[in-house]
């Protein structure tokens, strides 16, 4: 103080050094940021198992372009705030998750290099409700819109191109509710139309639906879709309460799971999706879990809610695969500390509770479970 005022530097730099103590400066030996797991699946040393890391929000840096004097003054600016509302089916693309998010009425971009959220389609035609959104090699994208009775396509920068429908009757009747792209096909899972619908990207033409599952000449609600490392075709049931699997050229192979609350039993299953080392996990909104089974189809594990450690999820949908190298932040600075790293990542979308985004680590491609000696 000089002659009864304040010196304004000497002010700046106590409101900034308070700032830095309010962020938690830690002190020699301790590892600020270290992300400890919530829970594990079926347990920690479960081979194959799930490991729940949380919130993506809280994993992935919030975008926060607020210069350091103007945050600690005015607080951080809202413009990073996540958009999601009513988070449906994702897929990566690039350093973005894109996500289909009914409440929006919009796919959302989430960068998972600074956690910004954005408003990502553009042009004339904006998704009216869009449940699953895929990826082509050429970068177009695609997204499944159950009220809009098309799968509408966009380039990778968020540019309108075109709708796809059916013709004829069929049109009337079709409700995509999933959608793959593998191999130039466009596979469609049409829940009006109580098939799985296929699109070819190169003769631009629909080709014969695949119906059959069993002793049934039709599918009853088709709604999640993903391709096995081998390249069998998953197909989820979501009234029959199975996942039906096919070959490449349409046939039949059997079934996984059924109906029931028994281990391996769905009661509302939504979406599947398939990691690298063959592991298949299901969300299943009735049972408010994730239900996860070898690659032969036999049941490993179910991730649920975990007494007061995790509360788990109310309306899990959405799933989608990352690789270490597209989750950056757990990789730099070594966010996990030293023990043994997942070999893949599993994001879940809830649409009704939060966090919107959960972050899971699949560690072993095993089929079956094995305890580690």
């Amino acid at each position: 103080m000089i002659g009864g005022r304040v010196h304004l530097g000497a002010v700046v730099l106590s409101l900034l050094a308070a700032g830095m103590m309010a962020t938690g400066c830690a002190s020699p030996g301790k590892r600020p940021g270290l992300l400890s797991p919530l829970a594990h699946f079926p347990d920690a040393r479960s081979v194959p198992r799930v490991t729940v890391y949380g919130s993506l929000g809280e994993i992935v840096p919030r975008y926060d372009a607020t210069p350091a004097l103007e945050r600690f003054l005015y607080g951080p600016s809202d413009f990073g705030k996540t958009a999601l509302q009513n988070p449906q089916g994702m897929v990566l693309l690039g350093d973005r998750l894109l996500v289909c998010d009914q409440g929006q009425y919009d796919v959302i971009a989430v960068s998972l290099t600074n956690g910004q959220s954005l408003l990502w389609t553009k042009g004339r035609l904006h998704p009216r409700c869009p449940v699953d959104v895929t990826s082509g090699s050429d970068g177009r994208v695609y997204v499944a819109d159950t009220t809009a009775r098309a799968v509408l396509v966009y380039e990778a920068t968020g540019t309108f191109i075109e709708k796809l429908a059916p013709e004829g009757d069929a049109a009337t009747a079709f409700r995509p509710c999933g959608v793959l792209v593998h191999e130039g096909l466009l596979y469609v899972a049409d829940l009006g139309g109580r098939c799985v619908g296929r699109w070819s990207t190169v003769d631009r033409r629909w080709l014969e639906g695949i119906r059959a599952a069993g002793g049934s000449d039709k599918l009853t609600a088709p709604s999640g879709l993903c391709m096995t490392p081998g390249g069998e075709l998953l197909v989820v049931d979501a009234v029959d309460c199975v996942v039906q699997r096919y070959s490449s050229d349409g046939r039949w192979l059997g079934s996984i799971g059924g109906p029931g609350r028994l281990a391996g039993q769905f009661v509302r299953p939504k979406q599947v999706c398939c990691t690298r080392g063959g592991l298949i996990l299901v969300s299943d909104s009735g049972r408010q879990s994730v239900m996860m089974f070898g690659q032969d189809g036999a049941f490993v594990t179910e991730i649920h809610e975990r007494g007061q450690g995790w509360r788990g999820w109310t309306l899990p949908m959405g799933l989608v695969v990352l690789t270490a190298k597209d989750l950056p932040a757990l990789e730099d600075g070594d966010r996990l500390g030293g023990g043994v790293r997942p070999d893949e990542y599993v994001v879940i979308s809830d649409a009704l509770g939060a966090p919107p985004l959960t972050v899971l680590g699949i560690t072993g491609p095993s089929s079956r479970g094995a305890s580690i000696e």
